[in-house]
C-alpha cells in the first residue's frame, strides 16, 4: 500500500505524541510519503500535483491520502483552518481520509474544509460525529485516541504513588481538574506538592489527604525552568512521563475540551495505571466503572473514599488494572485505529 500523508512535522512536539504515533502506525501498513511544514521539500506554493511529483510514487500507485492531525492551522489569531489552500483534493479519485483534530477550535471552518475536499471519511474522537455527518453530508467515524506501546508500557516499576496528575488544568474548558485540586490543596494557587520542587515550604495538601502518596504537578511548577532541586523536570516528558505513570497506582483522567476522551486514558491502560475518572463523561462503550477504570461522583463527595480504596491496592483494584491493560493490547493501539479506518474504506492491507 502506498500512502500520502499531509502533516506538519511534530517529531519534537512533547505534549502531543499522537501526531507522530498516527504516522508511525500508518507506516506499518504501507509505504508512506509525509509532506508538510518541517519536512524536506515542503513549499507553501505547491499543489497536490507537486506533492505527487515529490513523492516516490506514481499517481496511479497511490492507494490513500491522509490529512493528519497536525495539518490544520490551529493558530487562534488566524481565522482560517486550511494551512495550504493551494492543495485541493476534491477532484481526485484516490480515497481520502481526514483525521479531524481539536474539534473545539474553528470547527465550522474545518467542516467547510472537509466539504470542499470531498473526503471519503472524516475521523473524529468526538461523540457528536453523527450530528456533523448530517450537517455536512459526509461520512464520519468515531475513532478514539489510543496509545503507542513503544512509548507506553508496563515497566514493572514499584507503585511509589497512590495518585497522580500532571499537566494543565484547562479551566477554560473543564472545571473538574480544578475542583479536584481544590479538594486536595489548602491553597489552589500552588502548582505542586512535591517537596523538592518547593523546598522549605509546608505541605500544601489538606490534612485528610496527607496519608496518601500524591504526585501533583501542573505546568509552571518547579524552582526554575520547570525543574526541582535535583534538576529534574517536575512535569516529565517522554519516557520519564511514561515511567511516572507506571509508578502511580492511579492517575486523574478527565474528559477535556467539549468532552473529548484524551490520550491519557489509554496511556494509563498501557502502563498498568488505574484510570480514576468522573462518572459523567461521554465514554460510550470505552470505559465502565469497576471494570477497566474507577469512577468518582462529579460532585467529588466520594473522592476521599476512592483514594482510600486505591491506596490499599486490593486484588479487585489490580484486576481492574489488568483488564484495562489487556484491552489496550487487544484494541487500543494506533495500529488498531488504522485497521478500523482501512476496513471502513474497504482498503486491503
Amino acid at each position: 500500500m502506498k500512502i500520502i500523508i499531509l502533516a506538519k512535522n511534530r517529531e519534537r512536539y512533547v505534549s502531543g505524541y499522537y501526531h507522530e504515533d498516527w504516522i508511525r502506525a500508518f507506516r506499518k501498513f504501507g509505504e508512506c510519503f509525509v509532506y508538510g511544514e518541517g519536512y524536506p521539500g515542503y513549499n507553501p506554493q505547491d499543489r497536490i500535483e507537486d506533492v505527487f511529483a515529490k513523492s516516490p510514487f506514481e499517481k496511479s500507485q497511490i492507494d490513500l491520502i491522509v490529512v493528519g492531525t497536525s495539518w490544520e492551522n490551529e493558530d487562534e489569531n488566524n481565522p482560517e483552518s486550511d494551512p495550504h489552500p493551494n492543495i485541493k483534493l476534491g477532484h481526485l479519485d484516490i480515497p481520502r481520509v481526514f483525521l479531524l483534530n481539536k474539534e473545539y477550535k474553528k470547527l465550522e471552518k474545518k467542516l467547510c474544509y472537509a466539504i470542499e475536499n470531498r473526503f471519503d471519511l472524516i475521523c473524529t474522537v468526538h461523540h457528536d460525529f453523527e450530528k456533523w455527518s448530517k450537517q455536512t453530508g459526509l461520512r464520519f467515524l468515531r475513532v478514539p485516541f489510543a496509545a503507542n506501546p513503544e512509548r507506553f508500557e508496563d515497566f514493572g516499576l514499584p507503585k511509589r504513588y497512590d495518585f497522580g496528575f500532571t499537566g494543565g488544568l484547562h479551566l477554560g474548558w473543564t472545571d473538574m481538574r480544578y475542583r479536584v485540586k481544590q479538594l486536595l490543596f489548602m491553597n489552589s494557587h500552588i502548582k505542586t506538592n512535591l517537596p523538592l520542587a518547593r523546598p522549605f515550604k509546608r505541605n500544601p495538601i489538606k490534612p485528610e489527604f496527607r496519608k496518601y502518596r500524591i504526585y501533583w504537578a501542573e505546568w509552571g511548577a518547579g524552582i526554575i525552568l520547570g525543574r526541582d532541586l535535583l534538576g529534574r523536570r517536575v512535569v516529565p516528558f517522554g519516557k520519564q512521563y511514561a515511567r511516572l505513570l507506571n509508578m502511580c497506582k492511579s492517575f486523574l483522567c478527565t474528559p477535556s475540551a467539549i468532552g473529548i476522551i484524551g490520550t491519557r486514558f489509554f496511556e494509563c491502560m498501557a502502563t498498568k495505571t488505574l484510570i480514576l475518572c468522573p462518572k459523567d463523561g461521554p465514554y460510550g462503550d470505552l470505559f465502565k466503572d469497576a471494570y477497566n477504570c474507577l469512577m468518582f461522583d462529579p460532585d467529588l463527595r466520594d473522592f476521599l473514599e476512592k483514594m482510600e480504596v486505591i491506596s490499599k491496592w486490593s486484588k479487585e483494584i489490580q484486576q481492574i488494572v489488568e483488564k484495562a491493560y489487556r484491552e489496550f493490547k487487544e484494541k487500543h493501539t494506533y495500529e488498531h485505529r488504522v485497521e478500523l479506518i482501512l476496513r471502513e474504506l474497504r482498503i486491503s492491507k
